[in-house]
Order: C-alpha cells, then structure tokens, then sequence
C-alpha cells in the first residue's frame, strides 16, 4: 500500500478512525500518523485495529484498537471513552465503516440485514457525532468527514439499503454543518470513487446471473485496473482534517473533481 510523506500537521490531535482495520480506514491511519496525529481505531475485527495499531506503534506514532459494533450505542460511547481515557481529546473523527450488504432485490432482502446495514452505516455515524461534537464544541475545534459514496446520489439497482444509508448520510453532513455554523468544526462529505478494497470484492462476488441486476461495470473497471488505492483515498482525508479545510464545511468532495485534485496536490507539493 502507497503512503505520502505530508508535512506534520497533525501534531497533538487525535483521530477516531471508524472501519480502521482495513481498507481506507487502515490507510488513512498510516497517513495520519505519518502527520502526527494519535489514532483510536474501531472495529468489529479488533485483530485487524490491533494490527494496524501496533504498525503505527512500531514506527515510533502513537494508536490504540479498539473493539466496536457502531450499530450499538453503548459501544460506541465505549470508543470515545477509550480515545479520551488514552489522549484525552478528540481533534477529528473519519466516519468509515459500512456494508454494502444486502446485495439483492428489496423484494428479497432480509429485513433485518436491510435495517442492520442503515445501522452500520447512517445511524452508527449518527452515534458517533453526536458522542464527539460536545468535546469538539468545548475546546473549538474538531473536523469531521464522512466517508459517502456515488451511490447515495445515484440509485443502484440491488443495493437500496446502501444507497439510501448514503443519501441519509450526505443530508446528515449538510444538516449538522448548518448546526456548527460559527464554530470551528467542520464537517465534510467524502466521494471516493471505486477504491481497491474488499467492499469491492464483495459487489463482485455476487451471482447476477439469474437475476435482473448488472454489476459488469464493477468487474470492468477491475479488469482494467481503475479502481484506487486506499493511501490516495488518505491524502484526501489528510487534506480535509488539516488546517487546508479551515472555513469549507457541510461540502460534497468528489476525489475526481480535477480542480480539488490541483489543489491537494498544490497543497501537499506533490
């Protein structure tokens, strides 16, 4: 996996990283950590938080696992608690984890894999802001990004519960950003694009053959190999928790808008 090497700008902050143990999760814990700032990874594998956390351990930066359904509201209270037990702040929060399950027709979705994966999605978010913004709003400061999908503009057929967990979850990043209005938090929605990771994986896992639903786009752009790396997914996080996001908050960022591009990479001097 790439890393940029960014200027140390994090320094003394502390990052909750949601979904840190793999993915744009575990890739934006190394670029984070390359820029100075302390990490709480959360996830329902708390092997693969571990894991990560002592890579970061290892290089002389400072990160700690932590085990977490965000679906629970108890857990999630129970992440917080571990950040401010171990660094005693919270600076910046990356709302990461999701599922794209079901991956079905509504018709023959399992309700409770359906509510579930809007939990795990919107509502875990949810729980996660709400538990950060009174510690952001006590010292005045705080960035927070959601990580969003093309699929909460755009409808996919088969994937209802995704779509609308992100479309909630973009609305969700718009109201709040109205709500810190004068303040110095931000909060962002993140377009990644089609990332390299096993979300990825998992879409073109699926048996479409005796259905209605077309996933050969997925595959496609596999096969031609377009989808992104994690680590430049992460610069962009590292762009949007640092002081180059200062006033530019409740915004939609899309990793392809050419004009961000020129200035991520402007601003970091790559």
């Amino acid at each position: 996996m790439a890393r940029f090497k960014l200027p140390k700008k994090l320094q003394g902050q502390v990052a909750i990283i949601t979904g840190g143990g793999r993915g744009i999760g575990e890739a934006t814990a190394y670029q984070l950590a390359q820029s100075g700032a302390a990490l709480v990874l959360a996830a329902r594998s708390v092997s693969q938080a571990d894991a990560v956390a002592k890579k970061i351990r290892q290089g002389g930066g400072r990160a700690i696992g932590v085990e977490a359904d965000i679906s629970d509201p108890m857990q999630v209270e129970e992440v917080v608690e571990s950040a401010l037990d171990q660094y005693n702040r919270v600076d910046m929060l990356l709302n990461n984890a999701g599922l794209v399950w079901p991956i079905e027709e509504t018709i023959d979705s399992d309700p409770d894999e359906w509510a579930y994966s809007i939990h795990v999605n919107l509502i875990g978010a949810f729980y996660l802001i709400r538990n950060v913004l009174p510690l952001m709003k006590a010292q005045n400061y705080g960035r927070i990004v959601n990580v969003g999908s093309g699929a909460g503009q755009t409808p996919i057929a088969g994937m209802s519960a995704y779509c609308a967990s992100k479309a909630g979850l973009e609305m969700m990043t718009k109201v709040i950003a109205q709500e810190v209005i004068g303040s110095n938090i931000t909060i962002n929605y993140l377009i990644p694009g089609m990332v390299d990771t096993e979300m990825q994986s998992d879409i073109r896992s699926v048996d479409t053959s005796e259905t209605s639903l077309d996933y050969s786009h997925w595959h496609n752009q596999f096969e031609k190999k377009r989808l992104l790396d994690p680590a430049e997914v992460a610069l962009y996080v590292s762009w949007l928790f640092g002081p180059w996001c200062q006033g530019r908050s409740g915004e939609i960022f899309q990793i392809h808008d050419p004009k961000w591009q020129e200035q991520v990479a402007a601003d970091f001097g790559i």
